[in-house]
């Protein structure tokens, strides 16, 4: 009776379900809300962790891990916060990932008891000492559901390297964060090398980006050469440590090939290219149903030496003969 006393009413429906119709027509479900997901956080932004980042997810897409196709990747950065780095992954709880992803010590202390709690496999890229940071127990115990790529660089090789191009070394200054775990852990082992080449480490710390600078202005006068370790909040202020140091005709040394891009003079350094390829082929097992337990921690990342050209023109500094014919230079 309603529809013979309203007849328009049939036309509102007719038009309510065409209108429908063309609105699920023209805007499909979003099918990527149905993906698999792959969380990746990184502490901070620097050359060197963004280097792995992509060269990771670009070995992912290369092997048919394609970004809203086939998995869906959320990736969400810290910006060096701690807080930020704790709100991040109370995120990833909620998005219950298939596979987490931490670039850099910090990241994955954070992300390691939601990993745990969740029983969501963990993959770390980028730490200098899992052991250490408390990740394993050792680099083949991956049982638990946590496993990854560490860039411990042997101490030897660094000591070596800077001998070399300062033939009259006696003192290091030393920039790191002493909130970085993975900084902690390689400076107490330089300190034994460096004691067995009798030569002295000044130790100056920044507990954030805006203090390196003045961290590193506080060794000049004091020190003969200037190293920091695979230090996130330094290699963050890379360039500003090249450029104040550089001033001084002071060499600074690290062991990443970003760090020497942006001023260092030379490194000891892993190709980061290859360590995101080796992450994502670790990921890429995961995904394919294997276990942590079938991929033990690894450090089995291409190493080699590189050198700022132009700095080395600036600081007047002669490439060693030892290192002639193995060296790579950026200018």
């Amino acid at each position: 009776m309603a529809y013979q006393r309203h007849p328009f009413i049939k036309y509102l429906i007719l038009a309510a379900v065409t209108f429908a119709s063309i609105f699920f027509f023209l805007f499909p479900k979003d099918k990527s809300q149905d993906l698999p997901i792959i969380a990746i956080t990184q502490i901070i932004d620097h050359h060197t962790l963004d280097e792995v980042r992509i060269s990771m997810i670009d070995a992912l897409a290369t092997h048919g891990f394609k970004d809203s196709e086939t998995v869906k990747i959320i990736y969400e950065n810290a910006n060096g916060n701690v807080s930020v780095a704790a709100e991040i992954a109370k995120k990833f709880q909620m998005l219950k990932p298939v596979v987490m992803v931490a670039l850099s010590t910090q990241s994955a202390q954070t992300l390691l008891p939601i990993a745990r709690q969740a029983q969501i496999p963990l993959v770390f890229t980028a730490v200098t000492d899992p052991v250490a940071a408390k990740l394993v127990s050792a680099y083949d115990q991956t049982q638990a559901g946590v496993t990854g790529i560490s860039d411990f660089m042997p101490v030897e090789p660094q000591i070596a390297l800077i001998k070399a191009f300062v033939p009259s070394l006696k003192k290091i200054g030393v920039l790191y964060n002493p909130a970085e775990v993975n900084s902690v852990a390689i400076l107490k082992q330089m300190e034994q090398v460096a004691a067995q080449h009798q030569i002295d480490l000044v130790f100056a710390a920044a507990n954030n980006t805006s203090e390196v600078v003045s961290a590193t202005k506080s060794l000049i006068g004091k020190v003969d050469a200037i190293y920091f370790p695979n230090d996130n909040t330094v290699m963050a202020a890379a360039s500003a440590v090249a450029n104040a140091a550089n001033q001084a005709k002071i060499p600074v040394f690290a062991n990443d090939s970003a760090s020497v891009a942006s001023g260092v003079l030379a490194a000891v350094a892993y190709d980061r290219k290859a360590m995101g390829k080796k992450t994502a082929e670790m990921i890429i097992g995961l995904m394919a149903g294997k276990t942590t337990a079938d991929f033990p921690v690894t450090h089995d990342v291409p190493q080699e030496v590189v050198l700022n050209s132009k700095t080395q023109e600036l600081l007047a500094i002669a490439v060693p003969e030892s290192y002639a014919k193995q060296i790579r230079q950026l200018s």
